[in-house]
């Protein structure tokens, strides 16, 4: 199964009570309609968060969390570029970076599936397997990674293959079989790695018996 890599939520410690309540009401509203499935409210969500005076690690998971419900409306160009700056060289969140290059790598592989060109789909894929083949390389052990490289390879293997021999490509099930892998599991379960944002001292008295630890 294929899985995206989803929401990363933090609520920072700011100096103001005030500016730290109402960065926690957004993040938790954010995530709530990114929960239900509305991609596009949660994108004004994520997008009037990243406005605010953020530190730089709170900044940086508000870009990342934009990029993922952009990702889920299909506006997979948009996505790849902001996954890319998540995941730009020397940036200090490590898990963030992984899961930067990951998706970024699946947002390369949806824009290639949907172009109509073969030249370029052939290079899409070449960067999505190239994105794959990094987070590999650091986690071994990386059973997502994994399956998407292998999906997105045996795709391009055929690509190339008709490339060479002048024909074109078979019937589209390949396609639409890579198609519903990256798209079909996402959706299933885009909010399986979502950390949610802590509950407020109030709820977490009433609730602290049986409430998760996020």
């Amino acid at each position: 199964m294929i899985f995206l890599h989803t929401l990363l939520l933090a609520v920072a410690l700011l100096t103001s009570m005030q500016e730290s309540f109402r960065e926690y009401r957004m993040q938790v509203k954010a995530y709530a309609l990114y929960e239900r499935h509305a991609w596009r409210e949660a994108q004004t969500a994520f997008e009037e968060l990243v406005t605010l005076p953020l530190r730089e690690k709170e900044r940086a998971t508000a870009s990342f969390n934009l990029a993922c419900a952009l990702y889920m409306q299909g506006q997979f160009p948009e996505a790849a570029t902001l996954f890319s700056k998540s995941a730009k060289p020397g940036l200090t969140f490590r898990e963030m970076r992984q899961r930067a290059i990951f998706n970024e790598g699946n947002a390369l592989a949806m824009r290639a599936i949907g172009d109509k060109a073969k030249a370029q789909k052939i290079v899409l894929f070449r960067q999505s397997l190239n994105r794959f083949k990094i987070v590999l390389l650091t986690e071994p052990g990386d059973g997502d990674a994994k399956i998407n490289y292998e999906v997105v390879a045996r795709y391009l293997r055929e690509l190339e293959r008709t490339e060479k021999e002048s024909s074109p490509p078979p019937a589209s099930s390949v396609k639409n079989n890579v198609a519903d892998r990256l798209l079909d599991n996402a959706q299933q379960d885009e909010s399986s790695l979502m950390q949610r944002p802590p509950p407020t001292r109030a709820s977490a008295k009433q609730g602290s018996k049986n409430s998760k630890d996020w």
